[in-house]
């Protein structure tokens, strides 16, 4: 691959049609402004043109169905409870108001969704909640739909973000990193029409203080931009007073970081897991079992090998940022719907490149088509939700008698996984573990784990947790260490669960 030091190829004279040169002349910035606004594609292709308009819409539409189901990610519990706390409290801040366990400062880094969470269960309840999944969808799709268009061909276009969900698609769970996706793609495109024309998109810092608000990947549209920053100066493609304008964005991105309601502290939340990452199975390098996995290696396969074959010079912009895709995909698993975010617009504009190089403009049709069947997509799931997800498919809801019984600030020794929902259904009860990591010492994270292994040394857990009460997997092998050795007695139960009561 070779560094393309012009500022873009030569355009020739506008033509009764669009064409396009190779992978990376699919920009809008490339071509005439009038030419891309009225002129008509002359290729039949393989479908109608009525159909292709159709594609980007009736993707979107699928994306969206397929992920209406009821609520079932442990976090979500939780992120409701924060939500109603903040709305009682307004406090951003402070001790943690429901483990004992919990020795770091609690900051509501992603209060934004929060309250809308919260908001929505108040009003519409469990199935107004789990619409919220098919509201995610559908902006992440429509955002990949505005990023990559303007590079590619409704084919392409459709081709990449039908690909980019499955790359996503185990991360697609009811929580606010659903934002950080839909940023992600807009964050990349931004950058890529600041690579080309130099301008600086300066509604950048206003959404960054939002993303701020709403998830702790924030702080990867800051990185976009720096290494966008850093392709741009490679590229020799703007004077040095231009590149400093353009520098400024990420700049003024961070100091809006700061000013959120948790205040300047929000730039260290990035680092708050990293001591805890070891512990958790998202934050475990991704596996070739993983079918989100799989997707985004064939976007990264696809950009690459067209690349490595294509004869048109390839921006260090794009090389870099395909490169820190790369970086973020192979770094957890938790990560590799970010990496997917990134690529999606070059691996656009690359697979154009392998098509004819008619590609229609953006009509009205297609607009419609596409907000049509998306808001279609959104009106079933309402239909389905609530006859389907009125009840939570996670946490031991047949156990919930017993808990709400156990006296107010009872402390329970809990499964991981269950330790959100306990903190939203029984808030009577002090769980020792919930999916909050941050806010548990490094120490207290791996105690619990060789705890619910019954590891060596399990029974000092019980003494440093001093917990009356233990609800656990059924099949966990401290189960039959606790009543075996510690004389702990089954109280109740489940299908799931049981509920154990220490010795008197």
């Amino acid at each position: 691959m070779t560094s393309d030091r012009r500022g873009g190829a030569p355009t020739a004279e506008p033509r009764a049609r669009t064409t396009v040169g190779g992978p990376h002349d699919g920009d809008p910035q490339a071509q005439p402004a009038a030419l891309v606004r009225t002129a008509e594609p002359t290729r039949r292709g393989l479908l109608p043109l009525g159909v292709r308009q159709g594609l980007p819409g009736l993707v979107i539409l699928v994306a969206v169905v397929l992920v209406a189901r009821p609520v079932g990610d442990p976090d979500t519990f939780w992120h409701l409870a924060a939500g109603d706390y903040l709305r009682r409290t307004w406090t951003f801040d402070g001790a943690d108001p429901w483990s004992t366990m919990s020795t770091q400062p609690w900051r509501l880094h992603e209060w934004l969704p929060e309250l809308l969470m919260s908001a929505v269960q108040q009003l519409l309840g469990l199935p107004g909640v789990a619409w919220l999944l098919p509201l995610g969808a559908a902006a992440i799709g429509l955002t990949l739909w505005r990023a990559t268009r303007p590079r590619a061909s409704l084919l392409a276009s459709a081709a990449v973000t039908s690909v980019t969900f499955v790359a996503m698609s185990q991360s697609l769970s009811l929580r606010p990193h659903l934002l950080s996706f839909a940023l992600a793609v807009a964050f990349t495109a931004a950058w890529l029409r600041s690579a080309r024309d130099g301008r600086p998109r300066w509604w950048l810092v206003p959404v960054t203080w939002l993303w701020a608000c709403s998830h702790g990947m924030w702080f990867f549209g800051v990185a976009i931009g720096v290494v966008a920053l850093l392709g741009i100066a490679l590229d020799r493609v703007v004077g040095l007073r231009r590149w400093l304008r353009l520098a400024a964005v990420p700049l003024a991105s961070l100091a809006a970081a700061a000013l959120t309601p948790t205040g300047p502290s929000l730039l260290l939340s990035p680092f708050a897991v990293n001591e805890t990452t070891q512990y958790i199975e998202e934050w475990m390098p991704p596996s070739l079992h993983q079918p989100g996995f799989l997707g985004f290696l064939a976007l990264a396969a696809t950009v690459v090998l067209v690349w490595a074959r294509s004869r048109h010079p390839v921006r260090w912009t794009e090389v870099l940022l395909v490169g820190l895709a790369i970086g973020l995909a192979l770094l957890y698993a938790r990560t590799v719907a970010m990496g997917a975010a990134v690529i999606a617009p070059v691996a656009a504009g690359t697979v154009q490149g392998l098509l004819p190089p008619d590609r229609e403009p953006v009509s009205r049709r297609e607009v419609r088509l596409t907000l049509g069947l998306t808001a279609l997509g959104l009106v079933v799931a309402a239909l389905v939700l609530p006859a389907r997800a009125a009840v939570p498919t996670w946490g031991a809801r047949d156990l919930d008698a017993p808990l709400s019984a156990l006296p107010a600030g009872t402390v329970l020794c809990n499964d991981y996984g269950v330790g959100g929902w306990l903190i939203w259904a029984h808030p009577n009860v002090r769980p020792t573990i919930d999916g909050r990591v941050e806010v548990y010492a490094t120490g207290h994270v791996k105690e619990h784990i060789d705890f619910e292994r019954a590891a060596p040394g399990w029974q000092s857990y019980l003494a440093s947790t001093h917990c009356t009460y233990a609800l656990l997997g059924k099949d966990q092998p401290v189960v039959e260490a606790l009543t075996a050795q510690a004389q702990w007695t089954v109280a109740q139960r489940g299908s799931q669960y049981v509920l154990l009561r220490a010795p008197r």
